[in-house]
């Protein structure tokens, strides 16, 4: 049962969620002393979504990847829509720090904790439906639809490769 769960996608994406929250968090603490608390946010953010993105590459999500049929392009567009979701996350995150700091008067540690809680959920839907999603992504080729039936009509081919199946 454990080696289930550490396999199960939601739970790497907790485990990384969570270590990622405390980078940020321990970040956020470094720097605020000597910055304002949004540019601390700011700075946090930023590390906190680098580290993310290689832990989320190699392990949350790697059973999505084309192992072996990796490219230097493919690796980068990648980073490219994980650094673009990360960027509408943070528009979550800074939302919700504001908020919660200057007009609720909840202290920046406390504003932090609960926009990164807020981010993460954006985060988690943005990596899973696009970033990470199980069809071609900005490949050259027509991206089909895998894994939507909602869709209707649209049906996926039977997968070819061990890294479409799960």
């Amino acid at each position: 049962m454990l080696h289930a769960l550490w396999h199960a996608r939601s739970a790497r994406f907790a485990v990384v969620g969570l270590a990622i929250t405390a980078l940020h968090l321990a970040v956020f603490r470094l720097v605020s002393p000597r910055v304002v608390p949004e540019v601390a946010n700011v700075v946090a953010f930023l590390t906190a979504t680098q580290v993310n993105f290689v832990l989320s590459y190699f392990w949350t999500w790697s059973v999505r990847r084309p192992v072996g049929q990796e490219t230097v392009g493919h690796v980068l567009r990648r980073a490219v829509l994980f650094n673009g979701s990360a960027l509408l996350g943070f528009g979550v995150n800074a939302a919700v720090f504001s908020t919660a700091h200057r007009l609720a008067g909840v202290p920046p540690f406390q504003s932090a904790v609960v926009a990164t809680t807020a981010s993460a959920a954006a985060t988690f839907l943005l990596s899973s439906r696009v970033v990470f999603a199980r069809r071609p992504v900005l490949d050259g080729g027509a991206a089909e639809v895998q894994d939507r039936p909602e869709h209707g009509a649209l049906r996926a081919p039977e997968p070819t490769r061990e890294w479409e199946r799960t």
